[in-house]
């Protein structure tokens, strides 16, 4: 965006020719001395660098300009004294040379330090060159000097201070003045004259010969082999064109030097600063009653030039306005403006004088008489016929026609003596416009004042009616101080702006351009730009303070023969150039050449010719659009300092530094250099990476406050005093570095620490858990073993007596059968009893055999029988060892033993919803009557059943480690009479147990 704004500013500039010392414009001065800072008012150098500051050689040191404030150098860094500076130059690597009668002195960006040569040589120096190559001349009092672009880089990089250096191809003359032409031929003044040295030669050759020595030649200017210029002491300006030479003579014009600037050479003299034209100084600014001791001049890069004597530093600052004071003992307000049809221009003012432009003044227009007694001439206006009439202040309405003055007040439709504007309509009538509404004037009739359009509504104070506009369909809008008004059945009715929030504007002024806007000048709220659109106004964009103007009021407005659009304040005038595309507002104020007094009125008026007159209540001014100057330059933006927080070094130069955390506040001063008004420059900054809008401001200092760790890129823009913004931004980078326990390094180490902390924490608890659960599976599993070994003996006591009751009542056979069977079990028992979990197969043929056995030992007194689902698989199903050993002991010695009659014992094993059921039931007596049989018999008191008592600890053992995965359920059996019947217990078993399942006991 502020590519194209550049873009079109130039050519802006380029189509209408400004920017050029063509057009003779006006120059205003301005003056520094000491008290502005300057080292010392006693000036003999001047130069520009290529970042736009001035460099001012004075008597004692050198001081640096940049706009704003001087920078003063009086001593080198290492303490010596710089003395009188008469010559400065920049090097190729913006290195700055300085001479003076205390030697040859280098600038490089901070201090200034003196050039030694190796052969003790001391140097005068009053003339210094950098050439196209790079190379620097030397002009001495006593010869020339070359010094190489190599050595020129080595004093640059290395900081060298002594230098090998000899006087070039023995030129052994004074220097006092060095240029170079377009094809980079250099040349040198002498007292003997000007002599030449071509482009790569070490020789040099007499170009002109000076006939009196003593009237040296103190300053040279080249603009190409053909055309030389040349100033000797005391003498006048000569140049060589063609060969030929030759100097005109002006007794008060007396050359102080020649210089060049692009392809003009200008003549400092003792009148002022001229530009040479054909053998002739054409005078541009004059330094009468400014100094009469000017001894160094320049242009700068902005076209502003600048002059340096023994009474201080003067600019003259090109300006496009020419100021006007009307010529009388005590009138100086001017309200109306009229070009006549013969191009006279007629100014209106106060006392009904009519003045008129004669030359660069304004007199009373002599042929006009006096309009009005005592009011003000607020308007004028010419017919057809020639008759000039007027509008007053607050006496009526006056006529000058064939030398006669007729005055209307207060007659017919004529109800008001205050006439503001008179605006012709289309059929060749007059709109007056006054307080009380609108006049219709009729300028052929007789009786002029023909009708009257009062305000539809009724106001305790008369607003004033400042103005009239024409529709694009013939339509009127009259304006005022009450807002807008239209004319409706004979009356003025109010009327508003669409989109426009206030309805009674104060209106100065409303014209259209050629593009079809309408553009409305207000007071209080700026000026508006408007489209007509359904017999309305519409608000299409408001310009104000927040646009960047001075301020909320618009006095005038008027549209000039570009259709760039002209408005003003009490103090200012504004331009909206190309408005709509790329559009471009610049402002000036008294430093532009305006009237430096405020005004309470301001009136723009054109020429046919494109000429704009501003008529104020404190004089006039006039400018052509065409020949205003703006400045195309963007400023050059400049870092001055940059400072951190607890760090008192100038981090500007350090290129992307790096702060602790602690120096998170940075402080940046800079400077945008734009010669021409320093202080119209606008600065817009961001912090890249904080920021995506731009902050605008008019300082110079930026304060970057507690910022977090980071990378940052404060960026930075400036425009010139005619808003032309630098085309890409000035970056600055920079590293806050965070506090070490926020670097990455840090986190990944206590990141790995606490790992480190929690793997090893982690370990040990898995290796505690795992040390406890290994105890606690040797408790278990000991306690298994223990129940087994608990179970075990008390099985083999049962059978051992069995056996012993056959021998004793001497069933041999049966004794040896039981005795086989019991081998058998008592194998099966041994081989299961280091086990946890059993196949359901291997169970089964333990309890088949103990049935067997506990059959031939009752003489098969009760018949037992055992299912087991077909679809079981026996192999894959797991059941603790010995489990329903007990459980069927029960069934069969406290369940059938004691009944009378048919005894049976079923055993039933089947799988339902993934866990195995084993179903143990007798039609014996059942519980509560094996207890009291039990409780009869001798000793019951103290034996204990421990066979089922071990089989429910081990399945509660189980149930702790796998919660839900054994059940035991005993329930007792009753016939229809209620009798007791027998007992049935179910074991439920999940089918998912191996013979890996450990027993866990906590």
């Amino acid at each position: 965006m502020l590519r194209h704004q550049y873009i079109s500013l130039l050519l802006f500039i380029a189509i209408h020719g400004v920017n050029g010392f063509s057009q003779s414009p006006n120059y205003q001065l301005e003056t520094f001395g000491t008290r502005n800072g300057l080292l010392s008012s006693k000036i003999h150098a001047l130069a520009q660098t290529s970042d736009r500051r001035l460099w001012v050689g004075v008597e004692s040191g050198v001081s640096v300009f940049d706009g704003y404030s001087f920078t003063n150098y009086q001593y080198t860094s290492a303490n010596e004294t710089i003395g009188r500076v008469l010559c400065i130059t920049e090097d190729s690597m913006k290195g700055v040379w300085i001479g003076g009668d205390k030697g040859l002195f280098y600038f490089n960006g901070d201090s200034i330090q003196k050039i030694e040569l190796q052969n003790k040589t001391l140097l005068a120096v009053e003339a210094l060159l950098t050439d196209i190559q790079g190379n620097i001349w030397v002009g001495d009092i006593n010869a020339l000097y070359k010094l190489r672009v190599q050595l020129v880089h080595q004093v640059h990089t290395d900081q060298l201070t002594t230098i090998p250096l000899y006087p070039f191809a023995s030129f052994n003359k004074r220097v006092y003045g060095l240029t170079a032409d377009n094809e980079h031929n250099i040349y040198v003044g002498s007292y003997d004259g000007v002599f030449k040295i071509p482009f790569n030669a070490d020789r040099y050759e007499k170009f002109w010969a000076n006939p009196d020595p003593y009237l040296f030649v103190r300053s040279v200017a080249a603009v190409s082999p053909d055309s030389i210029f040349w100033n000797c002491l005391d003498g006048h300006p000569a140049q060589m064109i063609l060969g030929k030479v030759s100097s005109t003579y002006t007794e008060d014009f007396i050359g102080r030097t020649v210089f060049r600037y692009r392809e003009s050479v200008f003549a400092l003299t003792t009148s002022g600063v001229g530009i040479v034209k054909n053998g002739i100084v054409e005078p541009l600014v004059s330094l009468k009653g400014v100094t009469n001791n000017a001894v160094a001049a320049l242009v700068d890069a902005e076209e502003n030039i600048w002059v340096g004597s023994w009474e201080g530093l003067q600019k003259f600052r090109k300006i496009p306005f020419r100021q006007y004071v009307l010529q009388h003992d005590s009138h100086t307000e001017t309200f109306s403006f009229l070009e006549r049809k013969n191009g006279d221009l007629l100014f209106g003012s106060n006392r009904g004088i009519i003045f008129t432009k004669d030359k660069e003044t304004l007199l009373p227009d002599k042929k006009i008489p006096t309009l009005f007694p005592h009011a003000e001439v607020m308007c004028m206006y010419e017919d057809n016929t020639g008759g000039l009439w007027a509008g007053s202040g607050y006496q009526g309405i006056s006529r000058f026609k064939n030398n006669k003055l007729t005055n209307w007040v207060d007659t017919g439709f004529l109800t008001d003596n205050n006439c503001e504007a008179l605006f012709p309509s289309t059929d060749g009538k007059l709109f007056a416009c006054t307080e009380n509404g609108v006049t219709v004037i009729d300028p052929m009739a007789t009786f002029p004042m023909t009708a009257h359009y009062p305000f539809q509504k009724k106001y305790s104070r008369p607003p004033e009616l400042l103005g009239c506009f024409k529709t694009s369909n013939s339509g009127y809008w009259f304006y005022g101080s009450q807002g807008l008004y239209t004319l409706s059945n004979g009356q003025l009715v109010d009327d508003s702006i669409w989109n426009m929030p206030v309805k009674n504007l104060y209106i100065s002024k409303i014209i259209d351009d050629k593009k079809g806007n309408v553009w409305i000048a207000t007071q209080g709220k700026g000026m508006l730009q408007c489209h007509y659109e359904n017999g309305k106004l519409v608000l299409q964009k408001q310009y104000d303070q927040r646009n960047g103007l001075p301020s909320d009021i618009a006095l005038s407005v008027l549209a000039d023969k570009n259709d760039n659009i002209w408005w003003g304040d009490y103090m200012s005038l504004s331009v909206l150039i190309n408005p709509g595309r790329n559009e471009q507002l610049i402002t000036f104020n008294e430093k532009d050449g305006l009237l430096s007094s405020y005004y309470q009125s301001l009136k723009l008026e054109q020429q046919q010719d494109g000429t704009i007159w501003g008529l104020t209540s404190m004089g006039v001014i006039s400018f052509h659009p065409d020949h205003i100057g703006l400045n195309s330059l963007p400023p050059v933006l400049l870092i001055n300092s940059v400072a951190v927080s607890r760090d008192s070094k100038n981090f500007s130069t350090v290129l992307s530094p790096q702060f602790s955390y602690k120096q998170n506040s940075l402080q940046f001063r800079f400077t945008a250099i734009c010669l021409t008004d320093p202080f119209k420059v606008r600065y817009a900054y961001r912090v890249k990476e904080l920021d995506s809008n731009w902050t605008y401001t008019a300082n110079r200092v930026i304060d970057l406050n507690f910022l977090q760790p980071g990378s940052y890129t404060f960026e930075l823009k400036a425009s010139n005093n005619n808003n032309v913004w630098v085309a890409s931004p000035l970056q600055y980078k920079f590293i806050i570095r965070p506090p070490f326990w926020q670097t990455w390094w840090f986190r990944i180490m206590a990141l790995l620490t606490v790992a480190t902390f929690i793997y090893f924490i982690f370990r040990r608890r898995v290796r505690d858990v795992r040390s406890k659960a290994a105890v606690k599976q040797q408790l278990a599993e000991l306690e298994a073993k223990a129940i087994r070994a608990q179970m075990n003996p008390h099985f083999i006591f049962n059978s051992l007596n069995a056996i012993q009751e056959c021998i004793v009542t001497e069933k041999v056979d049966a004794a040896y059968d039981y005795l086989s069977r019991f081998s058998r079990l008592l194998r099966l028992v041994l081989d299961n009893s280091d086990k946890n979990f059993i196949p359901l197969s291997a169970e089964l043929e333990t309890i088949r055999l103990y049935l067997s056995l506990e059959s031939l030992r009752f003489s098969q007194s009760f018949a037992y029988t055992i299912e087991a689902d077909e679809k079981l698989e026996k192999e894959d199903i797991y059941i603790p060892s010995l489990l329903l050993q007990p459980f069927v002991e029960n069934a069969i010695w406290h369940g059938l033993i004691n009944k009378e009659g048919e005894k049976k014992l079923w055993l039933q094993f089947s799988e339902k919803e993934g866990k195995l059921e084993c179903v143990i039931e007798d039609n014996g007596v059942g519980r509560a009557k094996a207890a009291e049989i039990k409780k009869g018999k001798l000793g019951a008191g103290k034996l204990e059943s421990k066979g089922t008592k071990l089989a429910l600890q081990r399945i509660a053992i189980l149930n702790q480690q796998n919660p839900g995965s054994a059940t035991i359920e005993t329930k007792d059996l009753f016939d229809g009479m209620g009798n007791a019947a027998g007992t049935r217990v179910v074991i439920t078993l999940s089918s998912h147990l191996s013979a890996k399942t450990k027993i866990i006991h906590d």
